[in-house]
């Protein structure tokens, strides 16, 4: 059998699994894990047996969102300069990708218009590097900071299946409809479709910029 400390540390785990590592958080999380500790020896020295002890402790804690301030103190600038290099990264790691695609009209617009976004991206890095090393700190909402990153994964998501399927059925569909074996005429024709799937594709680097910024605000912490 478990000793009551980790039948109770698998408990609180679970209670602020969905909940940043910050200070603040830990604190909390180890404040609630001694109370309890507490009342499960209160209730054995009172005659209760363990399990029984640990329902009863356990029974008395209720969702600890309200107890958790979202709000959170970070080294803004700092924060900037990654988020600036980190921008400045993906997309020229995306423009490398579509030089292949320049091959064709719609390749070659997606590249242009990387390289206008690499340019934008390196003058925000470059004003962004001058205040690096400033300690000027500003407060985040985590929570707020999270959902806005699910919620783009989610629309990013969406956006994927829709535009995937569209091509598949202006591509494909007639095939389907009556049965028809699909057949592509040659290499350029696998080509051209290939882009015509890949193209929309290089936008995931928006989710994985806002995915990013959520887990630079823990690195950037002020830890007081």
């Amino acid at each position: 059998m478990m000793t009551s400390r980790n039948d109770l540390e698998i408990f609180v785990d679970r209670l602020f699994a969905n909940h940043r590592k910050t200070k603040a958080v830990l604190d909390l999380r180890n404040e609630v894990l001694s109370n309890l500790e507490a009342k499960v020896t209160d209730y054995m020295d009172n005659g209760m047996e363990y399990q029984h002890a640990v329902c009863l402790a356990i029974e008395d804690i209720e969702a600890i969102d309200n107890l958790i301030d979202d709000h959170q103190k970070i080294y803004v600038n700092q924060f900037r300069y990654d988020i600036a290099q980190n921008v400045l990264l993906h997309t020229l790691i995306a423009w490398i990708l579509t030089i292949p695609l320049r091959l064709m009209p719609m390749g070659m617009m997606a590249n242009n218009l990387l390289i206008l976004l690499i340019v934008l991206s390196g003058i925000f890095f470059f004003l962004s590097h001058s205040q690096k090393d400033d300690h000027r700190t500003a407060i985040i909402n985590t929570l707020r900071v999270q959902r806005l990153s699910y919620a783009v994964w989610v629309i990013w998501g969406i956006y994927a299946a829709a535009i995937t399927a569209f091509t598949l059925m202006t591509r494909f569909g007639s095939d389907l409809w009556f049965g028809r074996s699909i057949r592509i005429d040659g290499p350029y024709t696998f080509y051209v479709i290939v882009l015509e799937f890949v193209i929309p594709l290089i936008t995931v680097i928006i989710p994985l910029l806002f995915h990013k910024a959520d887990r630079l605000i823990q690195k950037y912490e002020v830890r007081e």
